[in-house]
């Protein structure tokens, strides 16, 4: 059962989960190595001093931790399953620049249109790419932030389907009280895995660092106004959509172009996602 107030893209992406459930990762694979040697080198010593019944159990040990790293080896590096490849829309199609994963998923956060005025309106733009082959749970935090009205901090939470690409809209204003220069949005990214880790879609020739959490300065300017401007009202309501699926066998740019009134390809400026 999927949790309250969780959105998912439209239109809904039906990629099944594939993949193991879990994945020890780097440091479970040191600690069955080290438990493997531990377990050997500990069976040697007692057998030669006699204590044949404690180094057959050292031995099964040594067997059991070895198999465990393999076994995690093997189920970190091993082919996917199902050929299913990431479309690499964030760092490949749109061209952002992109540093790093949370929990396998891509992110990037930026104002469009980033140059205001006081009074006007404006809209953040969530771009989410989950390279993993089993669901994920994004949750951005973002704010407070008085110029644009948000006296606390909000969170959005979004579903994303294995290896779906996704941006979520959000119609902002800028208060006509709000001071010119230079400003940022403080965002936090953090991810969930309801389903369990998965493996890694292939993703081109990028090698990306995964963190548990990120945090993003999405900044925009303010100009200086001679007169005093009326206030900015929100026209259009927050929509979270879907831009690609390895369901399918190319993204869906249509969608984003629809929002932003770009050709499908090009009128985006790649932003990058700034981690302090």
């Amino acid at each position: 059962m999927k949790p309250l107030n969780l959105l998912t893209a439209e239109p809904a992406d039906p990629t099944p989960d594939v993949g193991p459930r879990h994945r020890g990762g780097p440091f479970a694979l040191f600690v069955a190595i080290f438990c493997a040697f531990s377990a050997a080198g500990g069976g040697l010593v007692l057998w030669r001093e006699g204590l044949r019944l404690w180094a057959c159990l050292a031995a099964v040990l040594f067997v059991v931790a070895a198999v465990w790293a393999i076994w995690d080896l093997v189920g970190r590096f091993r082919g996917h399953a199902a050929e299913q490849r990431s479309h690499a829309v964030l760092t490949d199609v749109l061209s952002f620049d992109i540093i790093c994963t949370c929990r396998n998923v891509a992110a990037t956060v930026f104002f469009d249109p980033d140059s205001l005025a006081p009074g006007s309106a404006t809209r953040v733009l969530f771009f989410v790419e989950n390279y993993a082959s089993r669901q994920r749970i994004v949750r951005f935090r973002f704010g407070p932030h008085a110029a644009l009205g948000l006296d606390e901090a909000r969170t959005v939470s979004l579903h994303l389907a294995a290896g779906q690409a996704a941006v979520y809209v959000l119609p902002l204003a800028v208060m006509s009280s709000a001071a010119p220069g230079e400003h940022d949005l403080p965002v936090t990214l953090r991810v969930e895995s309801p389903t369990g880790a998965g493996l890694r879609l292939p993703v081109g020739r990028h090698h990306l660092h995964d963190l548990r959490t990120v945090h993003f300065a999405a900044p925009f300017t303010l100009s200086i106004v001679s007169a005093s401007p009326a206030p900015a009202t929100v026209s259009e309501n927050p929509r979270y959509l879907s831009l690609a699926s390895v369901s399918e066998p190319a993204p869906r740019l249509e969608f984003l172009a629809s929002v932003l009134g770009t050709a499908p390809t090009g009128g985006i400026t790649p932003r990058s996602a700034d981690p302090p």
